[in-house]
């Protein structure tokens, strides 16, 4: 009879610790599948990640390129604009030099001894001027052709002169503006084309 028993508990041991093994195998191998599907889960994320901050710093890499060509040209547009505005200022300053009191009563003495004789012709001048150009005018016109003009002071002119017949609302101008505007018609083209070939 205790043979039996001890064989029964010997056999319930057996049985017990096999099941338990296989249990215990069960719970690893189900264990080891999970933290290999983990892992791989791990593994992908991380590859998204990865993937999403290349295509990210890519983005950025060309945004940032872009912004710089950008800013370049901009910068090589202001450069060019501040060239041809500092030109215009010095081509003005010098055509202002050029119009001085001598040089502006022999424009108008030429054209009023050319120029609609029989007709009295109002001229428009800065105030500064004025008084030197009339002294040198008057000085050397002949004495029917001082009768036939009037010079007036124009706030608007700052060098140079307009003159018109009087009564007529038509001016031809001859003011440091006009003149720069005039000569700027072909002279700005072939600035810009010289700077478009350097920096283009």
């Amino acid at each position: 009879m205790e043979v039996k028993l001890e064989n029964l508990i010997e056999k319930i041991k057996k049985e017990g610790v096999e099941q338990a093994q296989k249990t215990s195998e069960e719970i690893i191998n189900e264990a080891k599948q999970k933290a290999a599907s983990i892992i791989d889960d791990a593994k992908q994320q991380a590859n998204k990640i990865i993937e999403e901050a290349k295509q990210k710093a890519s983005k950025l890499q060309r945004q940032g390129e872009s912004a710089l060509q950008q800013a370049s040209r901009d910068t090589l547009l202001l450069v060019k604009e501040n060239l041809i505005a500092l030109f215009d200022k010095v081509f003005k300053r010098e055509i202002s030099n050029a119009l001085s009191p001598d040089f502006t009563q022999q424009l108008i003495k030429t054209i009023v001894e050319q120029w609609a004789r029989d007709s009295q012709k109002e001229i428009l001048v800065s105030k500064e001027d004025k008084e030197k150009i009339q002294e040198l005018l008057f000085s050397s016109l002949k004495e029917e052709l001082k009768n036939s003009i009037i010079i007036k002071v124009s706030d608007r002119i700052s060098k140079g002169f307009r003159i018109g017949i009087k009564g007529e609302d038509v001016y031809y101008d001859f003011t440091d503006e006009s003149i720069t505007e005039c000569l700027k018609e072909f002279v700005s083209p072939s600035l810009k084309e010289i700077l478009n070939k350097k920096n283009g």
